[in-house]
């Protein structure tokens, strides 16, 4: 037992007050029996005692005590002022409470007050015809109460209903009525407790009471219980947990454990207290641990329990779930169970190694086993820069850094479309210093392609552009080299960047890094001539400064060449205008320096238009209408001179540079590049891009590095786009 630190006295235990005479007083003394220094506090309070603001009953001296050490005593007076409850005479038991804020405990001790009548009359008396009632919250209940006037003059009575909250009384807490000798009167007094939150189910003592001039108060007492109502929610949220909690890259042996939060609220006008108990399918192969193991829940209060789950976990295998019950018991069960009284928990229990480890592990070991008894897949074996369908969408030509060229069968049903190596080489397929697989090798070209051209009329030659200027010309059916192609002029390997044929196959056009364009001519029925029939040094002689060349195009009708470079612009060359003759060139949107290109050209297929689509290195494709473009006056016509070309339309394609364009027949436009995706936009019959289709583009492919060649052509109603890339891969997509 905890010993008492607090001793205390009366001076008296009973004690009579008088209404309206003086007041009276008795005296409390305390002991402090601890070893430290304390202050003590006194409260005096009565039930049923008048607590409104402003109404002072007793008077207390002093208000606190000065802390006393160990074995002082500190003595108190208590002076009665007024009747603690007014209008009271009789019998009332006075609590005196004694507590110290340093020794946390406190005293109570017992006087009985007697309250003596101030000598006036008895006039009046109450009568209460039923004195106890029931009531639900916001409900009402009629209190009925008769006044009778025993006096042989009439009374003004005024009724006050005590004890009870006033806002509860509809009407009012009092009631005045004028009463005739001998006759009595009765009223009603209409209760209606509040809310649930604000109504606790219990017993209300409650008591009416008559006042008249001078007569003494005559009261009647009764007794109001609010029935209990309401009902105690049961939450978990989530219902689903899982060990571990967090998703694990990497084996975790360590988590054995869940925590579920069961929620409640109390919705109800009962205090409560919540017990958890734990069943279900797999409850047994759990452990448990209900902290706290009884929740109280407060009126309009809510509490959470922590159920912490325990459970063996396997080293591999699949995931399980356990299947668990939270069911629920109520202290106070006049109002049934909790709503639900049960809640289903699922706990899903994850193996000690992931599954994505285990897979990885099991496609590890299928990958070394496919290894060892599958060959590897045709493939490029550096960057791919160029890929050409050829006219009857049958074959596609690869050109790669790897110093060859490949060519692939399009093998398509309804259903897919794919590429296939074709033919097989018969010499040594060594390139590069790499080996290189034999099936589907067209040429070993010694040194990297940069760009590849189909003869137009007939697909069964192409023409290669080598990183050393060189231009070959293979037999693509044959596989063998027909022609080699060399500017003896040039002494420092002008690296090929692009090629195009002129209708009719009788001229191929060939761009440099050194920002010239070769013009090689052939006779009908013959090869090309061995020295180019004409050399444009847009670098120098046109006055450009720098301008490698990245790309060319020919328009639909075989008039004008279209001249790609740095600085983000293109040049427009009337080829077939007297020799030299340059129309002038246009410069992009955006910044122009050293590191700005043009990288990709086409042209629409309309030979009636002009069309031109440009890609550049901020990811942007300009449309172009070429028949529109005005130029600035110049008298030199061996200068390029400065054009103003109208745009129909410009868009952000890509988030890095887009490498290449291509139109399909009908007028849609493939592109790729850094950003690694080849997308598909359709476009208005004015060339405009048409977001009402797709906004954003159509996504063709996606891989892991970035595109720089696509092609694309149309068949009997199917669109085939390939691609080839850094990743080495050359891919077909069927639209």
């Amino acid at each position: 037992m905890e010993k008492s630190l607090i001793n205390a006295s009366l001076s008296t235990e009973n004690l009579t007050f008088r209404r309206g005479s003086s007041p009276v007083a008795f005296e409390v003394t305390v002991n402090n029996n601890s070893d430290q220094f304390a202050n003590f506090q006194l409260e005096v309070s009565a039930p049923g005692e008048n607590q409104s603001s402003g109404y002072s009953w007793y008077k207390l001296t002093p208000e606190v005590a000065a802390a006393q050490p160990h074995g002082s005593s500190t003595r108190f007076q208590v002076l009665i002022l007024n009747t603690p409850i007014p209008g009271f005479v009789g019998i009332v038991n006075l609590t005196v409470k004694i507590f110290s804020p340093q020794l946390r405990q406190q005293r109570r001790l017992l006087l009985r007050l007697t309250i003596e009548p101030d000598g006036g009359q008895t006039l009046l008396s109450v009568e209460l015809p039923v004195r106890d009632f029931q009531v639900y919250p916001r409900n009402s209940v009629d209190i009925p109460a008769r006044v009778r006037n025993l006096g042989q003059q009439p009374v003004n009575a005024v009724l006050r209903f005590t004890n009870i909250d006033p806002l509860w009384l509809v009407g009012g807490a009092e009631r005045r009525l004028l009463i005739d000798p001998g006759s009595s009167a009765e009223v009603r007094f209409e209760c209606q407790p509040p809310s649930v939150v604000q109504a606790p189910s219990q017993n209300y003592p409650f008591a009416i009471e008559a006042t008249g001039h001078n007569s003494i108060p005559a009261r009647g007492e009764g007794n109001l219980e609010v029935l209990p109502i309401g009902f105690v929610e049961f939450h978990t949220t989530p219902k689903q947990q899982k060990i571990p909690f967090k998703n694990r890259w990497l084996p975790d042996w360590k988590s054995h454990s869940a925590t579920f939060e069961l929620e409640f609220k109390n919705a109800s006008n009962l205090k409560q207290q919540v017990n958890v108990q734990m069943q279900g399918k797999d409850w047994r192969k759990c452990t448990f641990a209900i902290n706290p193991q009884d929740a109280n829940l407060n009126i309009g209060g809510t509490t959470k329990v922590f159920l912490d789950v325990k459970t063996k976990r396997p080293w591999v295998g699949l995931s399980k779930t356990l299947l668990l019950e939270a069911r629920t018991e109520l202290f106070d069960q006049r109002l049934g169970t909790t709503d639900p009284a049960t809640q289903i928990l699922e706990l899903k229990v994850l193996p000690i190694i992931p599954l994505w480890l285990q897979l990885a592990i099991l496609a590890l070991l299928a990958a070394l086993l496919a290894r060892l008894l599958t060959p590897a897949p045709v493939s490029h074996t550096n960057f791919v820069q160029s890929v050409r369908i050829s006219g009857d969408v049958l074959s596609v030509v690869s050109g790669s850094d790897d110093c060859t060229l490949r060519r692939w069968r399009i093998n398509t049903n309804f259903l897919t479309s794919n590429l296939e190596p074709e033919g097989v080489y018969s010499k040594s397929p060594d390139a590069c210093a790499k080996r290189q697989q034999s099936k589907g090798l067209l040429a070993i070209t010694t040194l990297p392609v940069q760009a590849l051209r189909l003869m137009p009329e007939n697909n069964n030659r192409v023409a290669a552009g080598l990183d050393n200027g060189i231009i070959q010309i293979w037999d693509i059916p044959k596989g063998e080299k027909i022609q080699e192609l060399k500017d003896k002029q040039d002494l420092t390997g002008d690296k090929v960047f692009d090629l195009v044929y002129a209708p009719g196959s009788r001229y191929l056009f060939s761009g440099h890094g050194s920002g010239k364009v070769r013009l090689w001519s052939a006779p009908p029925n013959s090869d090309f001539q061995a020295d180019p029939q004409q050399v444009i040094d847009l670098q120098f002689k046109q006055k450009l400064q720098r301008f490698p060349i990245k790309a060319l195009s020919l328009s639909p009708n075989g008039k004008t060449l279209v001249i790609a470079g740095e600085f983000k612009r293109f040049v427009l060359w009337n080829w077939k205008q007297p020799q030299g003759f340059l129309f002038g060139q246009q410069t992009l949107e955006g910044s122009a320096g050293l590191d700005d290109f043009v990288f990709g050209l086409a042209f629409a297929p309309s030979k009636d238009k002009e069309i031109l689509a440009t890609s550049d290195s901020d990811g942007y494709i300009t449309i172009w209408d070429l028949k529109q473009c005005k130029a600035s006056k110049n008298s030199n016509p061996q200068e390029v001179t400065q054009l103003n070309c109208p745009t129909v339309d410009r868009w952000q394609a890509g988030r890095g540079a887009v490498r290449s364009v291509a139109f399909s027949e009908d007028g849609m436009l493939v592109s790729g590049g850094d950003d690694r995706k080849v997308m598909l936009w359709f476009l208005t019959p004015e060339y405009k891009l048409d977001k009402a289709k797709a906004a954003e583009g159509r996504k063709i492919y996606e891989t892991s590095k970035p595109i720089m060649s696509v092609d694309v052509k149309k068949t009997e109603g199917k669109t085939f786009i390939v691609s080839g890339g850094e990743d080495f891969q050359v891919k077909l997509n069927r639209f």
